[in-house]
């Protein structure tokens, strides 16, 4: 069962979490502003007549509204190629590209649909090259090594205008989508974060009501305990809380909750063995000793949604999995509970969906249209609503959480509420997170003493992040002033 847990976490980790995966180092690239000196000129045939008609024009979420051109590419044929590992966000686009092709008939997209196992390899090798495509869709996981070696081309500031975003967009205040220069080189869509999932059939036969949400830990364990059933021989049958198989997750948010980063404050270190840690393992731990969970049972995934869990712990990514996986079950997300009842110091860590982008290594031509495509996409409200609809997020654009669309779905509208508190960390690297799998999660189920858990994991997560430098911005979060003071 442990082995089956392991392939299902390794699963949620590639694609819930959209493959935060490490990237092999590549040469610099060649600035990206003048045009190479092998692109062919610009055709300098007059632009044709208009041919098309305007298609969700007039937007003005970059701050720059949309119009529609005379024409682009002057009219000549172009087929821009776009690069997503996924599937959801691959259907969109081959939904939405054929609108922008209706203004302009010469340009056509075509999608491509590249394994994530195989996803980041491929464009390193690639942009270098020349080759690829000419948009891809990014991840912040990528952060150092895309903008390091120069790999994504900076948002042009006439069609995405910073000011506007810096007063629009959560985390553009404090530089998170930005190279050391201060150039955009991907935007948000919007956050995601863990909630705690209800099934409600469940919580309604226990006899539980709204006012029996928990809002600490010690309340969770009291409701966790009269959602658990067992069978003749006294071995769960229903766990009141799952989570066997996210432990380290779990613990993360446990660390921020009691004002403790990640990292130490130059990213060279991690803060592991430390009081709130061991406090964190002890409450998660105590399901356990109370017969609410066991390290034998079901991994939390398939307990929900098989109905053998009533509660579990996770990133609103799940709403999207249930709804398609398991359409006939009820269950509600709620905000997750805290060990003061209180959204301060923090709630938990949270990530940002982004963006695509642009290859910088495409001749300029190619390049105007791309960015006119993006600026079409990125302009129009109700697009950046499917966007944050479909991933399950609270919008980065601000106002777009009084969105009809967006406060009819229970879950972003709760979780809008919680990302204020939540903690964006910075790159969350392969290799940090194998350790705490490793370390914390794999432990934690065999047994292993919570102190010796904090000991090893702290001395391989040192040793991780000595390996190279990450990209650590987690104190620049907006309630640093209520985290634990004179942190290392």
């Amino acid at each position: 069962m442990f082995k089956r847990g392991q392939m299902i976490l390794t699963f949620i980790v590639l694609f819930s979490l959209l493959l935060a995966a490490c990237a092999p180092v590549v040469a610099p690239a060649p600035a990206l502003t003048p045009a190479p000196k092998e692109e062919a000129p610009a055709p300098k045939e007059a632009a044709p007549p208009v041919q098309g008609e305007p298609v969700d024009v007039g937007g003005t979420a970059t701050g720059v509204p949309y119009e529609m051109k005379e024409s682009v590419f002057n009219g000549n044929p172009i087929t821009l190629v776009i690069w997503d590992w996924h599937t959801p966000r691959v259907n969109y686009w081959k939904e939405i590209t054929p609108r922008y092709t209706k203004m302009y008939p010469n340009v056509t997209f075509e999608i491509v649909q590249v394994p994530g196992e195989d996803y980041w390899k491929k464009l390193m090798a690639a942009i270098p090259a020349g080759e690829g495509p000419d948009i891809f869709h990014f991840h912040n996981a990528q952060h150092t090594p895309f903008i390091k070696n120069n790999l994504i081309d900076p948002f042009p500031e006439d069609l995405f205008l910073p000011s506007f975003y810096k007063e629009n967009y959560v985390g553009m205040k404090e530089g998170h989508f930005m190279d050391a220069d201060g150039h955009i080189r991907y935007i948000p869509y919007g956050s995601m974060a863990a909630e705690l999932y209800i099934n409600t059939k469940m919580w309604e036969e226990a006899g539980l009501t709204e006012n029996d949400y928990p809002k600490t830990w010690d309340d969770l364990l009291i409701v966790a305990k009269k959602l658990t059933k067992y069978d003749a021989s006294g071995n769960i049958d229903v766990a009141g809380f799952a989570f066997n198989g996210y432990i380290q997750y779990l613990w993360n948010d446990m660390l921020f909750q009691q004002g403790r980063y990640m990292y130490t404050k130059d990213g060279r270190g991690c803060q592991v063995d430390n009081p709130e840690s061991i406090n964190a393992l002890r409450t998660i731990t105590k399901f356990y000793d109370e017969n609410i969970n066991s390290r034998q049972f079901l991994e939390w995934i398939e307990a929900f949604g098989t109905q053998k869990a009533a509660m579990v712990w996770a990133w609103t990514w799940f709403t999207g999995y249930m709804k398609a996986t398991y359409p006939d079950i009820s269950f509600k997300a709620i905000r997750m509970p805290s060990f003061t009842g209180e959204n301060l110091p923090a709630l938990g860590r949270q990530n940002y969906e982004v963006s695509l982008v642009v290859n910088p290594r495409k001749d300029i031509e190619r390049r105007k249209v791309a960015w006119d495509f993006l600026h079409w996409l990125y302009s129009d409200d109700e697009k950046l609503v499917d966007l944050a609809l479909m991933h399950n997020i609270a919008p980065a654009y601000t106002k777009l959480n009084n969105h009809p669309r967006i406060l009819a779905d229970a879950t972003i509208a709760d979780l809008s509420k919680s990302i204020p508190y939540k903690v964006f960390p910075g790159e969350f690297p392969t290799s940090v997170d194998q350790v705490f799998t490793q370390y914390v999660t794999q432990n934690i189920m065999t047994g292993t003493p919570i102190e010796q858990v904090v000991q090893q994991a702290q001395q391989a997560c040192d040793q991780a992040l000595q390996e190279q430098q990450y990209w650590i911005v987690e104190r620049t979060y907006a309630h640093d002033d209520k985290m634990i003071p004179n942190q290392p």
